[in-house]
Formats: structure tokens, C-alpha cells, sequence
């Protein structure tokens, strides 16, 4: 839009809490966790498929489609371990192990292959609680009194 210097700007609600500037020791820190709401199977081939229910509103009615995912043989691998139970620092261990990768070739291809897989809501990362309050301190520059 052209005129945008003429909008009004909104105001910064206060109280609302900003999310927390996750740095790449925390990412490697956290656990990968698979979306409940989605559905997936796995193949004798090894392979995974995965299922995801989309809702496109319609002015009459809304049309419910199912868009799948086949995933290889690594990104299956990778989405077993996408559990909650392991660190993506385990997840990287695990590919230079199996597939005799040097640690900068797996953690590269890991974070862009977990980042695409968060893109499309198929999964989440859980943050340990002292990760996510050390996090909140460095950016307030205050820490809590508990």
C-alpha cells in the first residue's frame, strides 16, 4: 500500500510477554515433539506418511481436504525421534552415527529439515523450563526472585 506512512501506528499492548530470542545452543537444547493433531503411518517400506486435515472456509460450507506427506527413509528416521524424549543434539548424534555424517553436515540438514517441518505445523519444540527463564532474563535483563 502506498500511503502506509499515513496509518495510524498501533500501540505495543502492555503486559503481553514477548516471546523469547531462541539462540541455536537453546534450539539444539530442546525436544522436537510431533503435532497430536495430525495423523501418520508408517509403510513396510520404512517410509512415513503424514496427514494433515485442512479446513478451507467456504461462504456456503467449508471444504475439508487431506494433504499427505511421504516422508524417506531419513526423514523417517528423523520424525521416530521427533518424540519429546530426545534433544536435537541426540537427533544429530543419531544421523552421524547411522549414516556416517561429519556433525556440520547433520546439524546443517537437521535444523533446515526440522525448520521446514515447523513451517508446516507438522511439529514443536519443547524448551526445558530453566532454558526458557534463563532466555527471558538475558532479554529483560532482570531476574526472578523465586
Amino acid at each position: 500500500m502506498p500511503f502506509n506512512i499515513f496509518r495510524k501506528k498501533k500501540k505495543k499492548e502492555e503486559g503481553v510477554k514477548k516471546r523469547p530470542q531462541i539462540t541455536k545452543e537453546m534450539l539444539l537444547m530442546s525436544k522436537p515433539v510431533r503435532n497430536p493433531t495430525i495423523t501418520w503411518e508408517k509403510y513396510p517400506s520404512g517410509e512415513i506418511a503424514v496427514k494433515v486435515k485442512i479446513v478451507k472456509k467456504g461462504k456456503r460450507r467449508d471444504k475439508v481436504y487431506e494433504k499427505k506427506y511421504l516422508l524417506d527413509e531419513v526423514g523417517s528416521f528423523v520424525w521416530n525421534m521427533c518424540d519429546g524424549k530426545h534433544t536435537v543434539n541426540d537427533i544429530i548424534s543419531a544421523l552421524m552415527e547411522k549414516y556416517k555424517l561429519h556433525r556440520r553436515e547433520a546439524e546443517a540438514s537437521l535444523l533446515q529439515y526440522l525448520n521446514m517441518l515447523s513451517q508446516r505445523m507438522l511439529i514443536g519444540f519443547m524448551l526445558p523450563k530453566d532454558i526458557i527463564e534463563k532466555a527471558s532474563t538475558e532479554e529483560t535483563g532482570v531476574e526472578s526472585s523465586t
